[in-house]
C-alpha cells in the first residue's frame, strides 16, 4: 500500500468531462462478437469449446443457473455471467482469470472482470452471484426473500454496467466512494425506480450523521489516514441526501451519470 491520503486528498476525486459526448450506446468492443450468438448457451460448454478454458478443474455446484446474457450499456453491450452459487462465483472469477480459486467475503458478489485467461484475453465480462446485495437480509430492506433477491440482481447488473460506462466514456474506474455511489444510485433508480439515501446508507453501513460505518463503504476507504476517517464519514452522510433530491429533479439516467461523476463529494 502506498502513501496513506488525507480525507481532503481523497475526497477530491471527480472525473473530467468530455466537452461533448459521441452518439450513445457507444459501438461494442470487438470482443463481442465472440459472445454475441451464444446467449443462453449452456455456459460451461460454452466457455470451455470457444475459449478452450479448462471448466472441469473445478468442483461446480449449481451448473443448471449458469447463465450467459448480454447486456446494453451505454458504453456498448457486455456479457454477464450469472451464477447462483457463491462457490461457483469465485471459481468462475479464477476461470476467466486463469488464477487460483479465492474464496471472497459474502458480501461480495459482483466484479466487472478483465479476462487473463490466454483464448479470451481482454476480453471484459460482468460476473453476477445472485445473492442478497450487501449481503443484507430481505427484511432490512423491508421485502419477500424472492423480491429482494430479483431487485439484488438488478442493482447489481447496473451498478458493474456503471463501472465500465466510467471506464469507456470518461477513462476509469475506481474502487472510490464517488464511483460507488454513482454506480448504486443508477442500481437503486433500476430496482426500485428512486435512489434512497437510507438505503444507501444501509448498503454501506454508515449510520445516520456519518458517526460510525461498519461495513462495504471502508473497503473503498483504505488508503486514507484512519484518523481522517470521520472526515469521510461525514461527508458521505451529508452527500447521500444531496444525491437523492438531486435525483428526483435529473431528467434522465445520463444526466445522473454525469452530475454524479464530475461532483467531488464535499467534505
Amino acid at each position: 500500500m502506498g502513501k496513506l491520503m488525507t480525507a481532503e486528498e481523497y475526497l477530491s476525486h471527480r472525473y473530467e468531462l468530455p466537452k461533448t459526448f459521441p452518439e450513445l450506446p457507444l459501438a461494442d468492443e470487438k470482443f463481442i462478437t465472440a459472445w454475441s450468438a451464444e446467449e443462453n448457451f449452456a455456459v460451461l460448454e460454452f466457455l470451455s469449446q470457444e475459449f478452450e478454458l479448462a471448466t472441469e478443474k473445478f468442483d461446480w455446484k449449481n451448473v443448471a443457473a449458469m447463465k450467459i446474457e448480454l447486456k446494453q450499456t451505454l458504453g456498448g453491450r457486455l456479457p454477464i455471467i450469472s451464477t447462483a452459487n457463491h462457490d461457483d462465483f469465485c471459481q468462475m472469477t479464477a476461470l476467466l482469470t486463469a488464477r487460483e480459486a479465492k474464496k471472497y467475503p459474502l458480501t461480495v458478489n459482483a466484479f466487472t472482470i478483465p479476462c487473463r485467461a490466454e483464448k479470451i484475453y481482454r476480453h471484459r465480462v460482468i460476473l453476477l452471484n445472485v445473492a442478497p446485495y450487501s449481503n443484507i437480509s430481505a427484511e432490512k430492506i423491508g421485502l419477500g426473500v424472492e423480491e429482494w433477491l430479483k431487485k439484488s440482481y438488478l442493482i447489481r447488473l447496473r451498478h458493474e454496467s456503471a463501472h465500465y460506462e466510467t471506464l469507456r466514456l470518461l477513462g476509469g474506474m475506481k474502487n472510490h466512494a464517488l464511483d460507488e455511489i454513482l454506480a448504486d444510485c443508477l442500481g437503486q433508480i433500476a430496482a426500485f425506480g428512486e435512489f434512497s439515501a437510507n438505503r444507501q446508507r444501509i448498503f454501506f453501513g454508515l449510520e445516520k450523521g456519518g458517526a460510525t460505518c461498519d461495513r462495504r463503504l471502508n473497503f473503498y476507504c483504505q488508503n486514507v489516514l484512519a484518523e481522517d476517517l470521520p472526515k469521510i464519514y461525514r461527508a458521505v452522510d451529508g452527500y447521500l441526501d444531496e444525491v437523492e433530491q438531486m435525483t428526483r429533479k435529473a431528467a434522465n439516467e445520463f444526466e445522473t451519470f454525469k452530475i454524479l461523476a464530475s461532483r467531488t463529494i464535499k467534505a
